[in-house]
């Protein structure tokens, strides 16, 4: 079991979002204000593929706000926002960890991206574009994502919708079946052993969460995050699919300095 492991764009979103609220959820001060938050969580992500399991993986989770400079788990980057009243608008330039989910698919990417956003009294509304900065796939995602933030006493809870579209190269990178995955699942002695599949489309995968972060004391916060996606088209109709969605469950703690 690995100590590490970056995982792609919904889980890793919500695992961002889960020590985020942490890291603001005990203090009186406006979100987003300087912070440094660390944590210790437990993930539970279920692949679409046939004959997947679930997969349980422990995770770091990080915060840290200096300035305009940011992390966030699996991200960090440089943001800068402008409040006029009740409504904040904000923009970020950021990196990002990426890894396929399911077995004896892993490999590690980077994304670079930008994000733009809007915080009202209804929510938060943001879009982005990332795009693979490593040269593996070359692919381009796009994200447009709704989140509203209910506070109950000491205790946080952010439902989120989540649309993801992806050129055919990240769907083809992220849920496509390669002759050398193949070839690694017949070596690791797999019971189902996936065809060749290639994703020859465009997708648009949409998706939710719902994260909860419970004050304990002045810095303990325990946490949770469960999150789903509903996959595209071209993707359920790939031999290699045997659901139609992907989903992930985090729980964990963070202590905030």
């Amino acid at each position: 079991m690995r100590f590490f492991r970056p995982v792609c764009s919904l889980v890793a979103a919500s695992a961002a979002c889960l020590i985020s609220a942490a890291a603001t959820a005990q203090s009186a001060e406006p979100a987003g204000d300087n912070h440094v938050a660390v944590g210790l969580g437990v993930l539970l992500d279920r692949a679409p593929f046939n004959g997947d399991t679930t997969q349980i993986y422990p995770i770091p989770l990080i915060s840290l706000k200096q300035g305009a400079f940011y992390i966030e788990t699996t991200e960090m980057g440089l943001a800068r926002a402008v409040g006029t009243g009740m409504v904040e608008v904000g923009g970020e330039l950021f990196v990002a960890a990426r890894n396929r989910s399911g077995r004896d698919r892993a490999k590690l990417t980077v994304d670079g991206g930008a994000r733009l956003w809007v915080s009202t009294p209804a929510g938060r509304f943001s879009g982005e574009v990332r795009h693979d900065i490593t040269g593996t796939f070359g692919g381009t995602e796009l994200i447009a994502r709704y989140s509203y933030r209910v506070e109950i006493g000491k205790l946080t809870i952010t439902p989120a919708a989540q649309l993801n579209w992806m050129d055919r190269r990240s769907a083809n990178y992220l849920y496509g079946i390669t002759a050398d995955q193949r070839a690694k699942m017949i070596a690791n002695h797999r019971a189902v052993v996936l065809p060749v599949a290639p994703i020859t489309r465009h997708a648009t995968n949409l998706g939710g969460d719902l994260t909860f972060a419970y004050v304990i004391g002045d810095h303990w916060s325990v946490l949770g995050v469960a999150s789903g996606s509903y996959l595209g088209k071209p993707i359920r109709r790939s031999p290699a699919i045997g659901q139609e969605w992907q989903s992930s469950i985090v729980a964990g703690v963070a202590y905030r300095f």
